[in-house]
């Protein structure tokens, strides 16, 4: 049986009905592309959605920047040939749903948030011939997504800071304009940094929520203990008597570190380890890794998380990041890794590292944007 083949009743309705008078009762916007991307068929509903006529649709180029302009929340374009979710499903002969929302043009200027499913499409002979394209309008949820994004900005650290000898950086970098990562840091008092990143199952919204719920318990539990690894015990039992949901968990580090004693302790829960980085000659080494093996937090109340004492020196770093980093998928089908950390900070001289090593994973990546929410924080004692 050829590749698409099915089985289809004799004499059926189908018979009667024309292809593109099918097409065009779907209700989602559906436009079809032939291999060099060019556009051969727009539907009445892509019609509706987007104000744009067929007539001034077909036979354009689907990544024309005039015509409409793919790109992500966050403003990244979609119709470059690394970018292109249309060109990326013909490449690979694989379809799915783009995992974030996308804006397109439409005849009025203003951008239209939508959803986008992606296919290939193959003659008889089964050879690629092209790519069909499906999208919704998620007007309604772009709206509640940016009321979401305002909120969260003022619940996680954008910016890094210099205070009492230490520098600390961040980056944070969802793979839609909301994220399921989190992470701050402050000063709990005059000489104590803390720091923590945390990762809630699933994405968006939803996921969001649960990372709010984590820095109100962290805080509340900062109330009652000074120690990382007591503090995330008891921010666990309280996620589990508060806002415990089956399935949803939430993965985080957590790091006291004294400015003056440059002592800290690092405590996780089914997180991605800590690094420490020295210096070596030129180039930085990786000294010390800071790992265990613990439950994310809401799936045990008893589960208990271990402390690791560690010594920072001046030009010392400690890396605490997401697994959206290290599990990143490379396309030399490898995950970047700690590998992939250490090779960047071996070679890196410059003054803005978080940047510089998001783009350095961004670059190696079999995905654009990323697959998973990025998030990371860079201590550094003067």
């Amino acid at each position: 049986m050829n590749r698409g083949a099915r089985t289809v009743e004799p004499d059926s309705i189908l018979s009667q009905v024309s292809f593109a008078e099918f097409l065009d009762q779907v209700q989602d916007g559906l436009y079809i592309v032939d291999s060099s991307r060019r556009i051969v068929f727009w539907n009445r509903a892509a019609e509706e959605l987007t104000g744009f006529a067929a007539a001034q649709i077909v036979g354009r180029s689907c990544v024309d920047p005039k015509v409409l302009d793919h790109r992500t929340i966050l403003g990244e374009s979609l119709c470059t040939d690394e970018t292109c979710p249309v060109l990326r499903c013909m490449t690979a002969d694989v379809g799915g749903t783009v995992p974030q929302l996308i804006l397109i043009r439409t005849a009025s200027g203003r951008p239209l948030p939508i959803s986008l499913s992606v296919g290939p499409l193959h003659g008889r002979d089964g050879e690629g011939i092209g790519a069909i394209a499906l999208f919704r309008s998620m007007r309604e949820e772009y709206q509640q997504r940016k009321l979401a994004v305002e909120i969260q900005k003022h619940m996680i650290t954008q910016k890094g800071f210099a205070r009492n000898g230490v520098q600390v950086g961040t980056v944070y970098a969802p793979v839609d304009e909301i994220g399921g990562d989190f992470l701050e840091a402050f000063f709990l008092d005059a000489r104590t940094v803390v720091a923590t990143v945390a990762d809630a199952t699933g994405h968006g919204i939803s996921a969001s929520l649960f990372t709010m719920v984590y820095k109100a318990l962290l805080h509340s539990s900062f109330g009652r203990h000074r120690d990382p690894a007591r503090v995330l015990a008891g921010v666990n039992r309280d996620f589990l008597e508060t806002a415990d949901v089956d399935g949803f968990y939430i993965g985080a580090c957590l790091v006291s570190y004294d400015t003056e004693s440059r002592a800290g302790s690092y405590a996780a829960a089914g997180h991605p380890r800590g690094l420490i980085f020295s210096r070596d000659g030129e180039k930085r080494v990786l000294r010390e890794s800071l790992a265990v093996q613990s439950l994310m937090l809401g799936m045990n109340p008893e589960a208990r998380y271990d402390p690791i004492s560690f010594t920072l020196s001046p030009g010392d770093l400690l890396f605490l990041s997401s697994d959206g980093i290290f599990e990143a998928p490379c396309a030399n089908g490898r995950q970047f890794g700690v590998e992939g950390v250490e090779e960047f900070f071996a070679c890196y001289t410059g003054d803005a590292p978080l940047e510089a090593l998001l783009a350095d994973v961004r670059r190696r990546s079999t995905f654009h944007p990323l697959g998973d929410d990025v998030s990371a924080i860079l201590i550094a004692p003067d």
